[in-house]
């Protein structure tokens, strides 16, 4: 793996990760800040969230760092901050702020696809070289 987009797929993955603790962790905080006015409901919601990003950011750090399924995981978050993105972006009556949080779920959304789709080609061509190398051995034995 190319040592610095392993480097830049980690620290998106673990930002990810930091976000989703702090999500668990504050709820009302985070409402505030980038949503509005909180509410028990709006609580539950910004938690629930948070363990989705908790576990998909330790998922796809595990895959980066163990250089199996990085690409999946990535997949899946940067999925995930796409439908974020539209949520926010679509709801009728969201303060301003939560716009810009959706601009930002966008962008995120964009820079991990990308790396994800950087480290499936990455993962395809290795694989294929082994296969290779693989049918090279095998035809050395005739």
């Amino acid at each position: 793996m190319d040592p610095q987009r392993r480097l830049v797929a980690l620290w998106w993955c673990r930002i990810r990760a930091l976000l989703g603790l702090k999500l668990v962790l504050f709820p009302r905080l985070v409402t505030k800040l980038g949503l509005g006015t909180p509410s028990p409901v709006s609580d539950a919601v910004v938690r629930m969230v948070g363990v989705r990003d908790l576990a998909l950011g330790l998922g796809a750090v595990a895959g980066v760092r163990g250089g199996t399924q990085a690409p999946e995981w990535m997949g899946w978050a940067a999925a995930a901050d796409g439908v974020d993105a539209l949520a926010l972006l679509a709801t009728p009556r969201l303060p301003k702020r939560a716009r810009l949080v959706g601009l930002v779920a966008a962008a995120s959304a964009v820079v991990g696809m990308r790396l994800a789709w950087e480290l499936a080609d990455e993962r395809a061509v290795h694989e294929a070289e082994a296969r290779h190398q693989a049918r090279v051995a095998s035809a050395g034995d005739f």
